[in-house]
């Protein structure tokens, strides 16, 4: 079953009353992420700092390995692996060869300056994710709570010329008008900048 298929009530009785007669507890959970992807309700400062730890982490293992491979490479044959500079570019670092092999190991060693600022920065995100971890343990709401704001949200809408009726409208509709509104509101947050 979709969420183009699921009316508001079917949807609050599954979710709130944990009653599954109409939709099964596997619909429900699917139909849930569904309304939460099309609404875009997940967090998206949890997101964002989850992203930006892999990009770090991944980056930082990158460049170690670069760095690590091109010293073993100019130790053993006294000139870069030309091949690989390119590898540098792609994460940001502009290396070059000149026939140098002290300017070459100079500019290696700048890079793994930026790595330790990195790893810092990667400590720093951690730190700040963890803490959010800890602020939405805290934060978590009874159901009672939850199933207010819903309806609260629902009555806001209606307030708002939307017409919802919780029998006929779906959870598709529902997600799209949240989608709608957020986008509105973000665009007019922009206009004032």
């Amino acid at each position: 079953m979709k969420v183009e298929n699921i009316t508001i009530n079917s949807f609050m009785r599954a979710w709130f009353g944990k009653d599954y007669s109409e939709l099964s507890k596997e619909d429900f959970d699917e139909a849930y992420s569904e309304y939460i992807d099309l609404a875009g309700l997940y967090s998206s400062k949890e997101f964002e700092l989850f992203t930006y730890i892999n990009y770090l982490k991944n980056t930082i293992y990158t460049l170690k390995c670069l760095v690590a491979m091109q010293t073993m490479y100019v130790e053993e044959f006294h000139k870069p692996f030309l091949d690989g500079l390119d590898l540098f570019e792609k994460n940001g670092f502009k290396i070059t060869w000149d026939g140098s092999e002290k300017k070459f190991m100079s500019q290696l060693k700048r890079v793994s300056g930026m790595v330790r600022a990195k790893e810092l920065d990667l400590k720093n995100q951690e730190f700040e994710f963890g803490k959010l971890k800890e602020v939405k343990k805290e934060e978590v709401k009874t159901e009672t709570q939850t199933r207010h704001e819903f309806i609260k949200m629902l009555n806001s809408f209606n307030k708002q010329g939307f017409h919802i009726d919780r029998d006929k409208t779906t959870i598709e509709e529902l997600a799209l008008i949240i989608k709608q509104l957020q986008d509105e509101s973000a665009k007019l947050a922009l206009s004032r900048i």
